[in-house]
């Protein structure tokens, strides 16, 4: 008890010394605090973490061994949810300038909503109670061009493939004149709000969440070139 309660008081004693330290360098990176932060806290944070991130002035808060015995001991308890691609050029953490703990993230090829997907959003959501949602695109995605050009694809990457053809006949339909990598970028983001609709469709617990403004659900394109997150709207 002893050991746990020095702890504790040597966490409170760092996360103020780091607090001191980054007001005195000119940055600033608040330390989360989830059961207090709302939706709109949680997007500031990500937008400014962004922008540290185009910018090449990331401060990779919350990456120290400190934090990670801080988590083994108390938990985890992200401020904000992020669906998005199984992309090594996409990694949330690093594109908004996060660390251990902060995000909850759930990753697929396609980033498609399947029911392991609405699952990990449930649980995330629900369990863990996180305010903010993002579903995030990503622009020249390999996947999404190939699922356009029809290439032949075997095992499960067949299955993947077909969710993702909804949104590109619906971008076809909008944009007839579109081809190639701009025709491939709108459908990331047109998928992204047919997602968005999928979760609050098949999720009921988490659009009655949004509806009583306890949580807020965000689309966002990642630009793989410039670093730079586009955000579409609630």
């Amino acid at each position: 008890m002893r050991k746990l309660l020095i702890l504790f008081i040597t966490a409170f004693l760092l996360n103020s010394a780091c607090a001191v330290l980054w007001a005195k360098n000119g940055t600033s990176v608040p330390a989360v605090d989830q059961q207090q932060r709302g939706a709109e806290q949680s997007l500031v944070l990500l937008m400014e973490g962004n922008l540290r991130f185009v910018k090449g002035t990331s401060v990779y808060p919350n990456q120290t061994s400190h934090q990670r015995k801080v988590l083994a001991l108390r938990g985890q308890n992200p401020f904000a949810t992020v669906v998005t691609a199984s992309d090594s050029r996409v990694d949330p953490v690093l594109i908004f300038d996060r660390g251990l703990g902060d995000l909850f993230t759930i990753r697929l090829a396609g980033n498609v909503a399947g029911s392991d997907t609405l699952a990990s959003v449930e649980y995330s959501m629900l369990a863990l109670e996180t305010p903010l949602l993002v579903v995030m695109g990503h622009t020249c995605s390999t996947l999404i061009k190939a699922a356009i050009d029809k290439v032949e694809l075997k095992g499960h990457l067949v299955q993947l493939m077909g969710k993702l053809e909804p949104a590109i006949k619906m971008t076809r339909v909008f944009y007839p004149s579109l081809k190639g990598g701009e025709l491939a970028d709108k459908v990331a983001e047109t998928n992204v709000r047919q997602v968005m609709r999928e979760i609050l469709g098949q999720c009921p617990a988490i659009l009655a969440k949004v509806r009583s403004g306890k949580a807020q659900v965000m689309g966002a394109i990642y630009d793989t070139d410039t670093g730079t997150v586009r955000w579409l709207g609630p």
